[in-house]
């Protein structure tokens, strides 16, 4: 487990040591200058999270443009055509974090193959600004009927700004969400969501890089696979 600041440099002076049999990546982003030392490493390794190059690596992900689409057709079969769509703060997009965009733009298609009207925007992930920006988009989009939102600072703030305004849920508005289990019992969310199911994918990286470890030739091709994703609807949508 490294946690220096400086990774690619802190992954090359492990792998050329023999301090570690395998390496696992986490957080991977699009253009993770952690993948080039990896690839080049005579240990294997695994990823969590999609990088831009996935040649030669076993990498894992949940399948987030599904998880998007899976939430727009929820809300569409429920009869919802003004959808609010809240994504990570614009940072996230800037240090390539591709799951954002992924959904992002999957939520946007989706919802233009069906017609509906589509309120994208970015989340703050510090209070007082997250109180201020839910308050700044309801106030700027009252005839959306739901919302969908893909940032776990803004989902937790949500039930305050929610109970202040007097909007109840689903009755006013229908919420729909992307997060962990654990992260939805920490703050009592009662919204339905996708699951994000990060001990799936730690199951499934780790066990795919023992097996490399054990024996690299048995382990066979690398692969690219994406988790799929799980809806537990919790009565958020009308």
């Amino acid at each position: 487990m490294v946690t220096e600041e400086d990774g690619p440099r802190a992954l090359e002076r492990i792998t050329d040591s023999d301090m570690v049999d395998g390496v696992l990546l986490l957080n991977v982003s699009h253009n993770d200058a952690r993948v080039a030392p990896l690839r080049a490493a005579r240990q294997p390794g695994a990823l969590v999270g999609l990088p831009r190059d996935t040649d030669g690596l076993d990498v894992f992900d949940l399948d987030f443009g599904e998880a998007a689409r899976m939430l727009v057709d929820h809300l569409y079969q429920r009869g919802h055509r003004e959808i609010i769509v809240i994504a990570p703060h614009e940072h996230v997009i800037a240090r390539g974090g591709a799951y954002a965009w992924r959904f992002r733009e999957a939520a946007l298609e989706r919802g233009a193959r069906y017609g509906l009207r589509m309120f994208p925007y970015y989340g703050e992930t510090e209070q007082p600004q997250i109180a201020e920006a839910l308050n700044a988009i309801l106030d700027a989009r009252p005839t959306a009927t739901a919302i969908i939102i893909h940032n776990d600072a803004m989902i937790a703030g949500l039930p305050s700004v929610l109970n202040a305004r007097g909007v109840k849920v689903p009755d006013d508005l229908s919420v729909v969400g992307i997060f962990a289990e654990d992260f939805g019992r920490l703050f009592s969310l009662p919204y339905t969501a996708i699951e994000t199911s990060p001990d799936k994918l730690g199951r499934a990286a780790v066990q795919a890089l023992v097996r490399r470890m054990k024996d690299h030739a048995a382990a066979g091709m690398p692969v690219v696979r994406f988790i799929a994703p799980e809806l537990t609807d919790r009565g958020s949508t009308r």
